[in-house]
């Protein structure tokens, strides 16, 4: 094992170049005779690669039929797509990795980079014209220190999901402003019903809600920044965003014992057709969530809810949501560099990411994602889907949830907070002991050394 490795560039080789370049083209090449459909010859030796992924159907299912679609171009080449069973450094610090992993935006991918533990993909995003094709945002999310390092296959979307019945009882319409969404709030209120349900039980995602107010105040840029440990936790700004939330806890906008409540029975409490047998006894009608939170409910619930995107406080400060953005990465010590990046760009292509999509597709309620590539016809997307992407992709910046981002004392500060902020009790916690519990985690972040530089 080595504590760390110094990232060493690497030149395709020949006859081979030729063959990865002429990717993109071959994608397209439906009327070609099947001999020149073939990316590698197949009298190529065989090379087995390996790629790990979640223990996940959501991507396992439609990964296999892009890796059966593959392995036809190339048929030297064999994919043993394998579960991750360790954390995702322990493979990348391995003295034999993995030719391909499936990873995530957030700190993992960041440290990694800055490792020089991640090959350069620069010719996969060239071959196959991926700035065109996935837009600036998701370029500059897998840039790091001005070399790409990342291809990005698709990502997830963030609402306030909402029960359209309760809407239409009550004549409400999804809010675009921050003012519209307080009368909401206060409308169900004023009708005995309470407005939101909120996950304490999963800091995860009850974090959601700092992330949203920050950006929404103060904008994507400083919330960056506040979370890389670049501005301390006392500055007003993040005052502010405390004294927001806690205000709406103060008001009773939330379920009353956050702090028991799941992610699940967070979205439970939104649905009513449960009859005499609820799913969660305190219902609320709206929780801010990423949208797999309703991976498993049944379509039958899924289908009484939407969403919305969350509101805006400030229109001076430009637009930022939370997105998780996953796709491929190749270690800079894989054995197979050359036919990891060809089955890198497979997968990172029109051709890769439609063929998946169309499994996801078949799912009623599309708990899936969204696809990068923007040649993706956008029909195939459910509602919901083709909401999201609208969401996120005009979006002036898009982040990981903060909890991918935090460092570890950062992380563990945030959590005590969140208890306590849940907490009914005597002794409420005010905005000053929460700015210095945080800053308390900034400063042993800094003495660690877990801040990236």
């Amino acid at each position: 094992m080595k504590a760390t490795m110094i990232f060493k560039p690497f030149v395709l080789r020949g006859a081979t170049i030729i063959a990865f370049a002429s990717l993109v083209g071959l994608l397209g090449a439906c009327d070609r005779e099947p001999e020149e459909e073939f990316l590698f010859s197949p009298d190529s030796p065989p090379v087995t690669l390996t790629y790990v992924s979640p223990n996940n159907s959501l991507f396992s299912a439609p990964e296999q039929v892009a890796i059966e679609r593959f392995q036809e171009l190339a048929p030297s080449i064999q994919v043993d797509r394998q579960n991750y069973r360790f954390n995702v450094g322990n493979y990348l610090m391995d003295d034999q990795p993995p030719d391909v992993l499936l990873m995530w935006n957030g700190d993992q991918l960041a440290n990694a980079a800055t490792q020089g533990l991640l090959a350069d993909v620069s010719e996969v995003w060239t071959e196959g014209n991926f700035t065109e094709a996935y837009g600036r945002r998701f370029r500059d999310i897998s840039r790091f220190e001005g070399t790409l390092r990342f291809v990005p296959s698709g990502f997830s979307w963030t609402g306030v999901y909402y029960n359209k019945e309760v809407f239409d009882q009550f004549g409400l319409e999804p809010p675009e402003t921050w003012e519209e969404f307080i009368g909401i709030c206060d409308t169900l209120l004023a009708n005995g019903i309470t407005p939101m349900s909120l996950a304490g039980q999963n800091p995860f995602i009850s974090i959601y809600w700092f992330d949203y107010l920050n950006m929404r105040l103060n904008g994507p840029e400083f919330h960056r920044d506040l979370i890389a440990g670049r501005v301390d936790f006392l500055d007003p700004r993040v005052a502010q965003v405390w004294e927001l939330w806690k205000s709406l806890l103060d008001r009773g906008y939330f379920v009353e014992r956050p702090g028991s409540t799941s992610e699940m029975n967070s979205m439970t409490a939104l649905i009513r057709g449960d009859g005499d047998s609820p799913l969660t006894w305190e219902k609320a009608v709206m929780a801010l969530a990423p949208h797999y939170s309703l991976a498993d409910l049944p379509p039958v619930f899924a289908n009484e809810l939407d969403f919305f995107q969350f509101p805006r406080i400030d229109d001076t400060q430009p637009t930022g949501e939370i997105s998780i953005v996953f796709g491929y990465v190749v270690p800079a010590d894989a054995l197979n560099r050359i036919e990891a990046n060809a089955f890198v760009g497979f997968m990172g292509s029109a051709e890769g990411q439609e063929l998946q999509l169309k499994q996801i597709g078949d799912d009623a309620s599309n708990i899936g994602y969204v696809p990068v590539h923007r040649e993706i016809d956008r029909e195939l997307l459910s509602a919901a889907a083709y909401k999201g992407d609208l969401i996120v992709s005009e979006a002036d910046e898009i982040s990981p949830p903060m909890f991918l981002l935090l460092a570890d004392s950062m992380r563990a500060s945030f959590n005590q907070v969140l208890r306590r902020l849940f907490l009914i009790t005597n002794e409420p916690l005010d905005v000053v002991e929460i700015q210095l519990m945080l800053e308390e985690g900034r400063q042993r972040a800094i003495q660690n050394g877990e801040l990236l530089q």
